[in-house]
C-alpha cells in the first residue's frame, strides 16, 4: 500500500492511524497539496490528500479509504458495534471531518501554522479570535454532550476516536488548549492518547514537526 500525503494533514493522519490500528504496513509518499499543487491534482481530481494506492486501485477521500480498509480487513473493525453504534461513529467522523475541520484546520491550523509558520505570511488574527470566541465553543459543548462519561463512543475503539483525535491534534499544534473547560472531552482525548499506535505517532510528529508548533492561545467560553 502507498499512502500519499503528509501526517501534518489531519485527514492523512486519520488514515495513518487506521492502518496502524489494523496492523497494516504501508509506504508514506510525501505530498503537500499546498506546495505541490500540480502533483496533487494528478493524484486527486480536487488536489487533496490522502490518496491510497493498493492492488492497482486509487482510492481517494479519507472516509472512503477507511471503509475500503474495513471491507478488506474487517478485524479489528473501524466501525464496530450494532447499527445504532455504527451510525453514531459515522456521524462523529463526519462532524470531525466537516465542522471541526473547518474550525481547527481551516482557521487555527491554516492561519497559525500554514500561513504563519510554514509560508511566513501575515495571519488573520480577527478570524482566529472569532473562531475561538464565537464558533468553536458551541462545537465543543456539543461534543461534551455526545461523548460518554468513560470509554469510547462504541463498545470498542473506532473511527470516531481516530477522526476526532486527528483533528484535535491539529488544533493542539496550533495552540488550542481546553484547560479543563470541557472535562469530559479533555479526558476522552487523553484516553485516546494512551493507545500505543497513537502514542507512537505523537512521538514521531513531535520529533519531525515540533518546530512548527504554536504557543497556546487564549480561549473564551461563549454564553449558552
Amino acid at each position: 500500500m502507498i499512502l500519499h500525503g503528509a501526517s501534518i494533514s489531519p485527514f492523512v493522519r486519520k488514515i495513518m492511524l487506521a492502518l496502524s490500528y489494523k496492523g497494516l504496513s504501508y509506504e508514506l509518499q510525501p505530498l503537500n497539496p499546498f506546495l505541490e499543487k500540480e502533483l496533487a491534482h494528478k493524484r486527486h481530481p480536487m488536489g487533496k490528500v490522502p490518496v491510497l494506492e493498493h492492488d492497482n486501485l486509487t482510492i481517494i477521500d479519507s472516509t472512503v479509504i477507511a471503509h475500503y480498509l474495513d471491507d478488506l480487513y474487517p478485524v479489528p473493525p473501524l466501525y464496530p458495534g450494532d447499527a445504532g453504534e455504527r451510525a453514531k461513529v459515522r456521524w462523529l467522523e463526519e462532524y470531525a471531518d466537516t465542522r471541526l475541520s473547518a474550525l481547527l484546520a481551516g482557521v487555527l491550523f491554516y492561519q497559525r501554522i500554514l500561513r504563519g509558520q510554514i509560508l511566513k505570511k501575515e495571519i488573520d488574527q480577527e478570524a482566529i479570535d472569532d473562531c475561538l470566541q464565537y464558533h468553536l465553543p458551541p462545537a465543543l459543548r456539543y461534543l461534551e454532550e455526545q461523548i460518554p462519561d468513560t470509554g469510547y463512543i462504541s463498545t470498542h475503539f473506532s473511527m470516531a476516536e481516530i477522526s476526532l483525535w486527528s483533528i484535535f491534534r491539529s488544533g493542539w499544534m496550533a495552540g488550542l488548549r481546553l484547560n479543563h473547560h470541557y472535562p469530559k472531552l479533555e479526558a476522552y482525548l487523553a484516553g485516546i492518547e494512551q493507545e500505543p499506535w497513537i502514542a507512537n505517532l505523537i512521538t514521531e510528529e513531535d520529533h519531525e514537526l515540533s518546530g512548527f508548533y504554536c504557543a497556546p492561545v487564549s480561549f473564551t467560553i461563549a454564553e449558552s
